[in-house]
């Protein structure tokens, strides 16, 4: 089995990581960091760039990732890098599904109600659409 880590960019991805390799060691499971591109930031690379392709969107994808590992994660760790472009909550679901996950290990931001009715929340779509139990790291901004 595996412990999924959804990262980003942010300043969250060290605690997210953490917790997450935690999960890992305690179950002796695999540790895969993703991090998801959403599909519009690509089509927005691709007007930047001459040849910005899907596999240059996913290697992007997986060196943010990869990048948030670098001192943090242990290396007696095993740890997988994955990069991915899509749609985040479903991409990120899928890849849980795909290596039947144990756990998800997602990063929340603390909003009001009204932030979280007016924006939506891919926290809150991932908690609501998972099929496996979610860790969800919030208050953890600085």
């Amino acid at each position: 089995m595996a412990i999924i880590v959804a990262v980003d960019e942010s300043d969250r991805a060290t605690r997210i990581l953490t917790v997450g390799e935690d999960l890992a060691r305690a179950y002796d499971d695999e540790l895969v960091v993703v991090h998801v591109t959403p599909e519009d930031i690509v089509e927005s690379r691709r007007e930047s760039f001459d040849e910005y392709y899907r596999d240059d969107a996913v290697e992007d994808a997986a060196t943010v990732a990869r990048t948030a590992t670098e001192g943090v994660v242990s290396a007696e760790t095993d740890v997988e890098i994955v990069g991915r472009v899509g749609v985040v909550v479903s991409e990120l679901l899928e890849e849980a599904t795909e290596r039947d996950a144990r756990y998800l290990v997602i990063g929340g931001r603390k909003r009001s109600p009204t932030g979280k009715a007016l924006f939506g929340s891919t926290t809150q779509s991932i908690l609501l659409n998972a099929e496996l139990p979610v860790v969800s790291v919030i208050g953890i901004e600085k």
